[in-house]
């Protein structure tokens, strides 16, 4: 009977370790921000790679030197940002490099 226990405990410790792992993450509109500032503020990125670098120069830069809790960079919500502004259509992305504004016009997810 204990033994049945402890398998229980045990699976239910996996299924929940499993979900925590494999949750949906939240997606931060300070990075579609960030976006922004790297098409519309600094060079066009060449690749991925380089936007990445791009962002968390954004991110890191936004830090004051005297703040306590400083923004740590998100590798997956800038990933995801970057995603969204590579499928756009070449439309939105001429738009989008109108400025800052516009840009958050076309990045920011609609609320429905």
């Amino acid at each position: 009977m204990k033994h049945k226990k402890l398998v229980i405990v045990a699976l239910l410790a996996v299924i929940a370790g499993l979900y925590l792992f494999n949750k949906p993450h939240k997606q931060d509109p300070h990075y579609y921000a960030a976006v922004c500032v790297v098409i519309n503020d600094m060079a066009k990125p060449t690749s991925t790679a380089d936007f990445m670098q791009k962002m968390q120069a954004v991110i890191a830069n936004e830090n004051s030197s005297y703040a306590v809790d400083k923004v740590a960079f998100d590798a997956q919500s800038a990933q995801s940002a970057i995603r969204r502004f590579q499928e756009m259509n070449e439309q939105d992305k001429a738009q989008a490099a109108q400025g800052t504004d516009a840009c958050l016009s076309k990045m920011l997810p609609t609320v429905r």
